[in-house]
């Protein structure tokens, strides 16, 4: 098992789940397949990059189930990438400041370069109204500069939220239990 990422985060949940799998970036241009795609619905283009990623790394380890995923964090249709610097950070929590928005996360696998499945889950998530003090004060601490949505929820980025409504695994970036169900389907996972 691959996981076409270097994502610390979905590292770590595959981790905690007790799977052996290595880790391989796809470097896939994000940006250009997001233009590329931008007329698709937004969970649409989640699962386009999700399935670039896998079948990228996939046609180098055919032999391989490649995981590849990406998260898309949306107001409507307004999508917020990732801030890159924690100037744009704090102005992407300034907007999403007491407003509901989703995190769009899909998730596909590959084998042989073909993608032998793919799925995608949205969370819903209600930020509180923050004070600009509190929100500076946030950025500094976790500095979520190459996060989607500018929070790191696995960390102190859950306390800037009054409600969610889906999956801890969806917001942090890879449906879990789909990916287990779907493995342990394909025996690519046993038990004992």
């Amino acid at each position: 098992v691959i996981l076409a990422s270097k994502s610390k985060i979905r590292k770590k949940i595959l981790n905690e789940a007790g799977l052996e799998f290595t880790q391989k970036d796809s470097k896939l241009d994000e940006a250009g397949l997001k233009n590329k795609y931008f007329s698709k619905n937004i969970s649409d283009i989640a699962k386009k990059l999700a399935d670039a990623k896998a079948s990228k790394v996939s046609n180098i380890y055919k032999e391989a189930y490649v995981i590849g995923s990406d998260q898309i964090c949306a107001v409507g249709n307004k999508i917020l990438s990732k801030p890159e610097n924690k100037l744009k950070a704090i102005q992407q929590l300034k907007f999403l400041s007491g407003k509901t928005h989703k995190q769009i996360s899909a998730i596909c696998i590959c084998y042989k370069g073909k993608v032998i499945w793919s799925y995608f889950e949205i969370a819903t998530l209600k930020m509180r109204k923050l004070p600009i003090k509190l929100i500076t004060k946030y950025v500094d601490i976790d500095n979520p500069i190459y996060s989607c949505g500018s929070y790191k929820f696995e960390s102190q980025g859950k306390y800037l939220f009054s409600k969610i409504d889906g999956n801890i695994s969806t917001i942090l970036g890879l449906p879990l239990f789909p990916l287990l169900n779907i493995l342990f389907k394909k025996k690519v996972i046993v038990y004992g």
